[in-house]
């Protein structure tokens, strides 16, 4: 029935889902039959008396074999919403759908239709031919008025009040007639935003969005304008063309510009202080005097909103050459281009809504395994340190004097804690390193010793060993020194300098101030610095990274006879442990017992072949092997003699042959197995080097020694190893023996001190006796022999 409501009724019309203000038409239970839909107590089933008007069949051009019928749409399905296959939008309410091809069209996309012009008595369809479609374009009428359509080119929104529009229904191309369909789009043009051409596309290949790089809107795929050669690089057609494309169409001494970091002119103004809280795309710093904005007139681009430019940051170049990364220029870029991952590679900071210098050449593997692009921020940029090559390490090094959360950084190779404000970190993954650790300068000079150069030498020294003093001095500010600091000497002198007396010329040197220098690490890494000039020689020689080959990629190409090999091999150290271990029925805690009342060293060296896990680099041996990353790192490799090594081990592999030779010609296996297990030695004798004594654990120690348990089992000649690890482990339980003692020490001394604290208060208690306790004393010794209940008869 025919009733008036009011937009307060809340009531809502069933077919647009619209509320009702007005007449519309409602349910009224006492007539309804139920076949228009499911009628209850209750029932606010309402239509608009428009809607209620809607014709039942319609026969629409988007799908010309079969007329679509009025429907209602299921109110649970999607939640009741549905996809209109004409201008792909979500509605609800009524449907007008075709089931025999599953294709649906909302209320007003029905509607729109081909408009027909009289011939000669005939009606017949106005058509158009475009020379970048293969289809006729037909007049459209009635396109709806609600934003569901833009032109291809001018990507405004089509309706018939403003403009007549041609389309082609099946290819959903929608063009504006006048100008926008008598605009020439050239097959190809150099546009300052991009350094390449872009080229035309009309290829209708689907129907998806895609977003422009100028504006960073999104539109819909069909005529826009990409660059071959950066496949993800699209710019739509009125960022293309219907701005000036050349300096020259910028007038001289106008204040208006064009630059390379924006795909629109730019405009000079000075920001007033309702903008005061904008910030530059470039720095990221408010913006104050004079600055550049968006000069586009694209109002819908929320992007372009945002776009404020420093005038001294426009003067920034387009590319630069950088010691952090000598392998290809950086070109700066708009970090929504997608390249980088959320940090820069030197501040490692975040680096959303920021401008970027990126490498667009080559990406690199990160720690977790992600490939990404090197960038750095444009303040990062300016700071011309010299990055580091480090045989200790596959990647660049720079030194960085800003560590401002102390102990929150990890050193990579003692596993202590970076409290210092400077240290090395790396510049594509997540090493740390303290100064001590890392690389330094070989060579320096020092005031009090103008003689001789002194030199970067492990602590304590070969002569501090041999006299076994327990006194390590630096004789340059003669205090106590750490002894497991490297120093450095003049061993012709016996001249020590600690690290802390010629600080300030190794941060001279790591700088760059000292130009090219020899460094090297207490390992015995060596290292080189990379300054500005040698950067930007190795760009332009277009020296390329060479595809590193890392032990992982060599174990994934092992035959299958290898990985047995090396499995048997782990397979009789397993064993041989196993029979260790039902052969030894202590418990853990007698660990603690046998240090404290000095049982057997034999005893102690059998308690190693215990509860240690043998490593294993392969996961899974199919057709194809599945290798485990905790022991086949990605670090890539170099040759040593006739072994291929990871290049961080190389500085032990090298001295280890050349002293002892080839520990393994004895050994039977293959030569790639025998390779894995000189990686196994090298890995340990590299930890051992970064491990103090008095930071030694029992896990690291089983960890060494079931490493040189299963090179004993492969045949190698390892007993010079044991040796050395023999002495560790004495050096080790003596420390344990001696911090047992003092503590226990220390317990007895701090009980006897209790005990006589004890005594003086009790003593001090008798000899200021109260009334009371004197009658108590007087009876005790008056009764002391008696029975309780002898005074009843006195």
């Amino acid at each position: 029935m025919l009733s008036n409501k009011k937009r307060g009724d809340q009531i809502l019309c069933e077919a647009c889902r619209e509320y009702c203000d007005g007449q519309a038409y409602v349910c009224s239970r006492e007539y309804c039959d139920g076949q228009i839909h499911s009628c209850s107590e209750g029932c606010r089933y309402s239509l608009h008396v428009s809607c209620a008007k809607l014709p039942q069949h319609v026969q629409s051009p988007f799908h010309p074999p079969h007329p679509l019928t009025l429907k209602p749409h299921d109110p649970y399905h999607l939640g009741g919403l549905f996809k209109c296959d004409g201008c792909i939008k979500h509605y609800k309410g009524f449907v007008y759908r075709c089931e025999d091809c599953n294709f649906q069209l909302d209320r007003e996309c029905a509607f729109m239709t081909v408009k027909v012009i009289e011939e000669e008595g005939q009606w017949k369809e106005q058509l158009l031919t475009h020379p970048y479609h293969h289809h006729p374009l037909l007049l459209l009428d009635k396109v709806p008025v609600n934003e569901r359509y833009k032109c291809t080119v001018c990507l405004a929104h089509c309706s018939d009040h403003h403009h007549s529009t041609y389309g082609c229904i099946p290819c959903r191309l929608i063009i504006h007639d006048g100008s926008c369909f008598e605009r020439k789009l050239p097959p190809q043009i150099q546009h300052f935003y991009h350094p390449h051409p872009l080229t035309l596309s009309t290829a209708l290949s689907d129907q998806e969005d895609i977003t422009c790089k100028a504006c960073y809107e999104k539109f819909t795929r069909v005529w826009y304008y990409s660059c071959e050669q950066c496949k993800d690089f699209v710019m739509d057609i009125p960022c293309t063309l219907l701005l000036p494309t050349t300096i020259d169409c910028i007038k001289p001494g106008s204040d208006q510009i064009q630059h390379f970091l924006h795909g629109h002119p730019l405009s000079l103004r000075k920001a007033d202080d309702q903008e005061l809280i904008m910030h530059c795309r470039v720095c990221d710093k408010r913006c104050t005097g004079p600055t550049y904005v968006c000069d586009s007139g694209r109002a819908s681009s929320l992007f372009c909103k945002k776009i404020y430019f420093h005038k001294s940051c426009l003067e920034f170049p387009q590319q630069i050459c950088h010691p952090f990364h000598p392998y290809h220029p950086l070109t700066l870029l708009d970090d929504q281009s997608n390249y980088s991952d959320d940090r820069c590679n030197a501040c490692r900071k975040s680096t959303t809504d920021f401008f970027l210098y990126i490498c667009l050449y080559c990406d690199f593997v990160m720690s977790n395994n992600k490939r990404r692009h090197f960038c750095l921020h444009v303040e990062c940029s300016t700071m011309m340190m010299p990055a580091i090559t480090y045989e200790g390490h596959t990647h660049l090094l720079q030194f960085r004097d800003d560590n401002i959360e102390s102990n929150k950084l990890q050193c990579s190779a003692c596993k202590s804690n970076i409290c210092e404000s400077y240290y090395f970190s790396c510049l594509y993954c997540d090493l740390n390193l303290h100064l001590s650790c890392g690389p330094l300068p070989y060579t320096v000079k020092h005031t009090d010793h103008n003689i001789h150069s002194l030199f970067l030498t492990n602590s304590p020294l070969q002569e501090e060993v041999e006299d076994e003093t327990d006194e390590f001095y630096c004789h340059a500010c003669e205090e106590e020194r750490d002894p497991q600091l490297p120093v450095y000497y003049c061993a012709e002198c016996h001249y020590v300098a600690e690290i802390q007396c010629v600080f300030s010329q190794i941060i001279s040197s790591l700088k760059g101030e000292y130009g090219d220098l020899e460094l090297r690490s207490s390992l015995g890494h060596s290292g080189k610095l990379i300054c500005k000039n040698k950067a930007k020689e190795m760009v332009q020689k277009k020296e390329q990274v060479k595809a590193a080959v890392t032990l992982y990629d060599i174990l994934k190409s092992w035959s299958k006879d290898e990985i047995e090999q090396l499995n048997g091999v782990l397979r009789i150290a397993e064993t041989k442990k196993d029979t260790a271990r039902k052969d030894d029925h202590d418990e853990d805690s007698e660990f603690e017992f046998f240090l404290l009342f000095n049982k057997n060293y034999t005893q102690v060296m059998k308690f190693l072949d215990r509860d240690a896990k043998i490593p294993t680099p392969f996961m899974r041996v199919e057709k194809v092997p599945e290798v485990n990353f905790e022991w086949a790192p990605i670090e890539e490799v170099v040759s040593v003699g006739d072994y291929i090594i990871i290049q961080r081990l190389a500085p032990i592999l090298e001295p280890l042959l050349s002293k002892h030779g080839d520990i393994s010609a004895m050994s039977t296996l293959r030569p790639r197995v025998r390779m894995y297990l000189y990686n196994m030695l090298c890995e340990s004798i590299y930890s051992m080097m970064n491990t103090k004594v008095e930071d030694i654990t029992k896990d690291l120690l089983f960890k060494w020694w079931t490493t040189l348990r299963i090179l004993q089992f492969a045949e190698f000649k390892i007993q010079f190893a044991f040796d050395h690890l023999k002495r560790v482990v004495e050096a080790y339980l003596g420390l344990r023996v001696r911090k047992e003692v003092e503590d226990a020490v220390d317990k007895i001394d701090k009980d006897i001190l209790a005990l006589e604290e004890k005594r003086k208060r009790i003593i001090a208690a008798k000899s200021t006796k109260s009334s009371i306790t004197e009658e108590c004393f007087r009876e005790a010794l008056l009764l002391k022999h008696c029975k309780a209940g002898t005074l009843f008869f006195f």
